[in-house]
């Protein structure tokens, strides 16, 4: 049992979590939690996190006006995975050490993708409200089998997602900086998957670089009934372009998990017919928020050694 050191946790799911919460007493004597299931931000998180000098953060945004706040601290560890919520250079020019594993949720999010997919293109989100209206009709949609996918980052959970495609017989192009090690899948610019791909599924970090990526140069050589998937980063499509492509086309179809600004309670997006939202749900699994909570309290350890 460690006595010195205070752990507090920022994350409203871990904090929720029984299992989770009694791991953490178990190792840690000092733990704050966010019980009250409060968005952090600005000086509410500042006030939160001043006592601890270990913490576990989900997607509470750190940068250097909340780090110069908070003296005490020494460790961050990620509960879920992308940093782009978290200024690296900070970290470094303040002596913070991070802990974070990548792929930690590669399994919720590529079955949440696979859901998305298929689902856009049964187009099966239609037939409740018609039968709660009295219709009975039988939406024609497309199979999965033989289509060309393209997967934008294959990291982890692109290459999960590819896994699942085996069976489908899908042609699989694939986007990334990195070489694919994969025979079956196709390395190709994200121009030559616009135009070619049915569906265009997005596993890319958000970065400077990707940040307004997919945009309408992409849209306006890609086929006029498009699948687009984002389970990633909100921010990576100019969401924009997106609903202009989509209010253009109609046979086109997208379905997010996540936004640029959440909650996307405002976002003209959820007027479109062709377009559904999830509530970055992506990770949200019994037994990926039991995963994400263990790599993070191994985490708070980790940074010591």
């Amino acid at each position: 049992m460690n006595k010195k050191d205070e752990v507090a946790v920022t994350s409203r799911s871990f904090s929720k979590n029984k299992t989770l919460v009694g791991e953490l007493r178990n190792r840690y004597e000092k733990v704050t939690l966010n019980t009250e299931g409060k968005s952090l931000s600005d000086k509410s998180l500042i006030d939160f996190l001043k006592d601890a000098n270990k913490v576990i953060v989900g997607l509470e945004k750190f940068d250097s006006t909340i780090l110069d706040n908070l003296p005490n601290l020494k460790v961050i560890s990620k509960y879920g995975v992308g940093l782009n919520n978290i200024d690296l250079d900070e970290l470094n020019k303040k002596n913070i050490r991070l802990s974070f594993r990548p792929g930690v949720n590669k399994v919720p999010v590529a079955e949440l993708t696979m859901l998305l997919i298929l689902m856009s293109l049964r187009r099966v989100h239609l037939s409740m409200p018609n039968i709660k209206d009295g219709i009975w009709s039988q939406t024609r949609g497309q199979e999965l089998t033989n289509k060309t996918i393209g997967i934008l980052g294959f990291g982890n959970i692109g290459n999960h997602l590819a896994d699942f495609l085996k069976p489908y017989k899908c042609k699989i192009l694939g986007f990334d900086i990195q070489q694919i090690e994969r025979k079956e899948v196709i390395q190709s610019t994200a121009e030559e998957i616009f135009v070619d791909a049915d569906i265009v599924s997005i596993h890319l970090p958000l970065t400077d670089s990707s940040k307004g990526f997919i945009d309408k140069k992409l849209f306006e050589i890609s086929k006029k009934d498009l699948k687009i998937i984002n389970t990633s980063r909100g921010g990576i499509v100019n969401e924009e372009h997106l609903y202009n492509f989509l209010k253009n086309n109609e046979k086109a179809f997208a379905a997010f998990d996540v936004f640029e600004v959440e909650p996307a309670f405002d976002s003209p997006l959820l007027n479109l017919k062709n377009f559904f939202a999830t509530s970055h749900l992506g990770s949200m699994t019994e037994e990926g928020v039991i995963a994400m909570g263990l790599a993070a309290i191994e985490g708070l350890d980790e940074n010591n050694k």
